[in-house]
């Protein structure tokens, strides 16, 4: 399961190095949605439900499940902050963190329709057999 803090960029993993401990801040935009990218990706692929899952929990990260638990999209502008630091939110609302904010949403928003439009025919579906 993907936790808050697990989208920062410090201290990246070295090969044959020890686990680090996850460093919060550094946190940014474009890294949430390439993860969101990657996952529907999988989805597609191997069509597994946990890739779906995550996806969503990735997702959340925009809207608050992360270690500041602070929103980064901003509704009242449409843009997305540039994203975490240790102990505050980058309130920059460049381009690059909208369009990554938007390229996840639309990703996530794919798969709600579907789920939605396979409720409403089964709805009809039901509605007509009883009548």
């Amino acid at each position: 399961m993907i936790e808050s803090g697990s989208f920062s960029n410090k201290l990246w993993m070295q090969k044959g190095a020890d686990i680090l401990q996850v460093k919060k801040g550094g946190e940014q935009p474009i890294d949430v949605a390439y993860t969101i990218l990657a996952l529907d990706s999988f989805y597609r692929s191997f069509k597994e439900e946990a890739y779906r899952y995550k996806m969503r929990q990735s997702f959340n990260w925009f809207l608050g499940n992360n270690h500041l638990q602070q929103i980064i999209y901003n509704p009242c502008t449409g843009g997305c902050y540039d994203g975490l630091e240790e102990n505050y939110v980058n309130l920059n609302q460049g381009a690059e963190s909208t369009v990554s904010y938007l390229m996840a949403r639309l990703t996530i928003e794919k798969y709600s329709t579907v789920e939605a439009g396979r409720l409403k025919s089964e709805n009809v579906k039901e509605y007509s057999v009883n009548n």
